[in-house]
């Protein structure tokens, strides 16, 4: 099943204690790359988020925001440096009389001043640490059911575009040897009315009406788009994440298309080519997004 490289998703989780909130966005990229906005508590345990986004996600730039609010006061403790407040509140009362202006020194600005409040890295709780874990995994798993719906979305558009594609080729094959015909009636014709003028070396000439019919012969390039599409649809209906390879794939088909289109040389193939054209440039614009 194809899924989309865009995605959304969002977990809340409550203990009597601490409300643990994720929410992930994607969007495509040819790598994960995830972006992380953690409580400081728990920065030094990123990479254990990185690769549980890394097992379900693979790919995409992900954006993740968790927020984790304490509802039990007991659950965090606050360390004021009181030494240091009476150190502040000394100095700033000495600089006052210093001025000659009354002190007028406010707790708040006080408990502001640097070091006062230690931004010490506090140690985390097990039972928030669990409450964190299974909301990025709920967060995490709504992200690929909401891939996967927009994968179906994105799978209906390629199946048509495939589809059209094949069409058109049908109209290829049944055009390309009335095309060469056409070739080699216009040249024999052309040959009959040069040899009223000048002698001709008939087999000389065959010989290369051969190589010329030969390097506008298409079968090559048919028989090729038409494995790169069967292959194409194999691709879109695995189980497996393979939109590297449709890319890829739909490369390949694009150097098959414009090699018809610069052979051709007939107008109702090139209107062909062009149709073919414009449903690869929408299968190269979806495949971007796949997973």
């Amino acid at each position: 099943m194809i899924q989309s490289m865009t995605g959304y998703g969002a977990a809340t989780l409550s203990s009597p204690n601490y409300k643990v909130t994720v929410e992930l966005k994607s969007l495509n990229s040819k790598f994960l790359e995830a972006t992380l906005k953690l409580p400081r508590v728990y920065l030094k345990y990123e990479n254990r988020v990185r690769a549980a986004l890394n097992r379900k996600l693979e790919r995409g730039k992900v954006m993740m925001v968790m927020n984790v609010e304490v509802l039990n006061p007991d659950k965090r403790t606050l360390n004021v440096n009181r030494a240091l407040v009476k150190r502040y509140y000394k100095e700033l009362t000495e600089i006052a009389e210093f001025l000659g202006i009354p002190p007028k020194i406010d707790l708040a600005l006080l408990l502001e001043l640097p070091e006062v409040i230690p931004t010490e890295v506090e140690q985390e709780d097990p039972e928030e640490w669990q409450l964190v874990e299974q909301a990025l995994s709920q967060a995490i798993d709504q992200m690929v059911e909401s891939r996967k719906e927009e994968g179906a979305a994105l799978d209906r558009d390629l199946a048509r575009c495939v589809a059209a594609i094949s069409a058109a080729l049908e109209e290829v094959k049944v055009e390309a040897p009335r095309r060469l015909e056409d070739v080699r009636s216009r040249i024999d014709q052309a040959m009959v009315d040069l040899r009223r003028k000048v002698e001709i070396d008939r087999n000389r000439f065959e010989q290369e009406l051969i190589f010329y019919v030969e390097k506008l012969d298409i079968n090559e390039e048919i028989v090729r788009l038409s494995q790169h599409l069967t292959f194409f649809e194999e691709l879109r209906q695995s189980d497996e994440n393979n939109g590297k390879q449709l890319q890829f794939l739909s490369q390949e088909m694009g150097r098959e298309i414009n090699t018809i289109g610069s052979k051709a040389n007939d107008a109702h193939i090139q209107r062909l080519v062009v149709g073919m054209k414009d449903e690869l440039d929408k299968i190269k614009e979806q495949v971007l997004n796949i997973l």
